[in-house]
């Protein structure tokens, strides 16, 4: 077969992403690199490369893509803005900084650099630099969506709020402004409008974006042609799905997979954190990741992949279990264990927080004994409400509508009960536990302690003070992200009781249920 042309490369990767498939794309833009490394757009494909590794939180990966461009990319301004992006989330701030200053020098009046730059001195304790090289952009003459969402991100520490949501609710009524960032910009105006008091405008706001988004949840990045605002075809394969996996690992099952003599070897340097999204595991990875002997993989996908080798995923079957040797379990558990630790760094013990790891509980215990599991709990109005006001980037496409957010409340918290149930009578070779968010705020240092005792982990104090270590995590504000544990959104449900509607019946009934105060 003859080997594909530069175009059809570049054709094949655009049509991935197009379809979601984002690691695929980047895959063959590599290729594409490989083979046609002095093509004239191969600085091009290197940088949208980087960009859809940024998306999926392999920073070093974009990294490294940016570096190989060498002099080429240093002289190039998206470049180098895609590789101050890639450094704030690695935590490479100085890294960050360095490329954003050559952006700079390339443009100084380039407005995503100049908001990315006032971002990473927030995270720095240096919100009045931040503040000050925004007005200095303002005085400039320079108007842009990106300064009004970093603006809109700083007010609240600045003490401008209002005339964040005055500018952002000017900026929205400009007919041109794309998708992207019009679901970013109603986010933000909903948490700033929140903090005004003005809950039913607040609400209206996060409504709006998430009817601009798309099925798939990508927030405005997503498939070109995909319908929006449906999540309720979502929502029910994923329910499906959910089911099936409980049907499949039941304790008998279970209970074939036990470990022995001859494999799978323990896996105890993996920690998993899991559950709902806006339910603590980043405020427990940070946790566990500020430990000496622990790193953070961020949300990595590497379970999930190997899932997905063995037929478990999206459609699980019971058939998969004739197709893996212990043998082949063994290399899978090693295999999952190596991609977290050259994903995170060279650590002893590596922590992944992908929010969907927890469907997969029972093929963790079939590849990986020894290896921790943590689930994540807070109180389900909360997370409904703390979902329903977040833009995430992709995924998460039932978060679009506050009825879907409580289905999807349902099931987890039924799945998670069932992984409780099953797993210690099972497979206790695998650990499992929960992780109260309201317990970690009301009780950090007991909470703590109790977290890093089962991570198996000596107790180092650096896990009670994460908030020391400067780096820009995605799921926190930042404003937030020096905050350390904070109660501040404890009980931020009540205000929108009357908004949430017939939801909140279905809500209190679950909180119930898990003795939650109703």
């Amino acid at each position: 077969m003859a080997p594909k042309s530069p175009q059809t490369l570049f054709n094949d990767a655009q049509n991935l992403e197009k379809s979601g498939d984002i690691g695929g794309a980047i895959k063959i833009y590599k290729t594409f690199l490989s083979k046609h490394r002095s093509h004239p757009n191969a600085l091009k494909v290197r940088i949208r490369a980087a960009q859809m590794s940024v998306m999926i939180g392999q920073y070093d990966n974009a990294v490294t893509l940016i570096r190989n461009a060498g002099g080429a990319g240093e002289s190039d301004l998206k470049c180098m803005y895609t590789l101050a992006q890639a450094c704030a989330y690695a935590g490479r701030l100085d890294e960050a900084n360095d490329a954003l200053q050559k952006a700079l020098g390339i443009d100084p009046d380039y407005p995503p650099a100049i908001a990315r730059l006032a971002t990473i001195m927030q995270y720095e304790g240096r919100s009045d630099e931040a503040i000050k090289i925004l007005n200095d952009a303002h005085g400039r003459g320079i108007d842009s969506w990106d300064l009004d969402l970093t603006l809109g991100e700083l007010a609240p520490k600045a003490d401008r709020v209002d005339e964040a949501v005055e500018r952002i609710q000017r900026r929205l009524t400009d007919n041109s402004i794309k998708d992207a960032p019009r679901i970013e910009l109603e986010y933000l105006l909903a948490s700033l409008l929140e903090r005004q008091g003005n809950y039913t405008e607040a609400w209206e706001a996060a409504y709006r974006g998430g009817s601009l988004k798309t099925s798939d949840g990508m927030g405005g990045y997503s498939i070109k042609g995909a319908a929006k605002n449906k999540p309720r075809t979502n929502i029910d394969t994923e329910i499906a799905r959910f089911k099936s996996l409980m049907d499949i690992f039941d304790v008998e099952t279970l209970k074939t997979l036990e470990p022995t003599d001859s494999g799978p070897e323990q896996r105890p340097h993996i920690l998993m954190i899991s559950g709902m999204p806006r339910s603590g595991t980043t405020l427990i990875e940070q946790i566990l990741s500020a430990h000496p002997l622990a790193e953070s993989a961020g949300e990595a996908p590497f379970l999930i992949k190997a899932a997905n080798e063995c037929k478990m995923y999206p459609n699980p079957s019971t058939q998969f279990l004739s197709r893996i040797s212990r043998n082949k379990r063994n290399k899978m558990g090693q295999q999952v264990l190596d991609q977290l630790r050259e994903h995170s760094g060279s650590s002893e013990y590596v922590v992944d927080k992908h929010p969907s790891n927890d469907e997969h509980i029972g093929f963790l215990a079939a590849i990986a004994p020894g290896a921790k599991m943590i689930l994540t709990r807070r109180d389900p109005r909360e997370i409904a409400l703390s979902c329903f006001f977040r833009n995430f980037a992709r995924g998460h496409g039932w978060t679009n509508e506050f009825d879907a957010v409580v289905d999807m409340i349902e099931i987890r918290f039924q799945m998670h009960d069932h992984w409780l149930k099953v797993i210690p009578e099972g497979a206790p070779w695998l650990n499992l536990t929960t992780g109260d968010y309201t317990k970690i705020v009301s009780n950090p240092e007991a909470e703590t302690r109790r977290l890093v005792e089962f991570a198996g982990l000596p107790w180092d104090d650096a896990c009670l003070n994460f908030s020391k270590r400067k780096r820009i995590v995605p799921t926190l504000q930042p404003h937030q992200a020096a905050q350390g544990i904070y109660k501040g959104s404890v009980a931020k449900w009540t205000p929108y009781a009357e908004l949430m509607g017939s939801s909140l019946d279905r809500l209190n009934a679950i909180c119930e249920k898990y003795d939650y105060p109703v």
